[in-house]
């Protein structure tokens, strides 16, 4: 369930926030996020999305098209875990995006 990530953690669950806003992404492509077996989620720069779980393990899976990741992590009622979903480039990357506008980006997922 997608809830505001300021309002109160409701009993018994748990809160995970998925956010796309860090200065070193490099702002292009989409980032698909699914956590679970829920549906799959679109981040584009400067988008977030806030779920409320049941506490317990969890599988975070990730991926840009080109890189896939998967993160195993446990969360208690009343937590909120947050994870950042970056897309960066090398500096090979970096010269191909300016110039073509086109580039591998690679896909880093960071627990905050």
């Amino acid at each position: 369930m997608t809830a505001p990530p300021s309002a109160p953690i409701p009993d018994g669950l748990a809160r995970v926030t998925l956010s796309r806003t860090d200065g070193a992404d490099v702002q292009q492509r989409q980032i698909y996020a699914r956590l679970d077996e829920g549906p799959s989620q679109t981040l584009m720069f400067g988008d977030s999305i806030t779920l409320d779980v049941p506490p317990g393990e969890h599988v975070l899976r990730a991926n840009n098209t080109l890189f896939w990741k998967r993160v195993a992590f446990s969360v208690a009622a009343g937590q909120h875990v947050q994870f950042a979903l970056i897309n960066r480039s090398g500096v090979v990357g970096l010269g191909l995006l300016a110039l073509l506008g086109v580039a591998p980006l690679t896909l880093s997922i960071e627990r905050r």
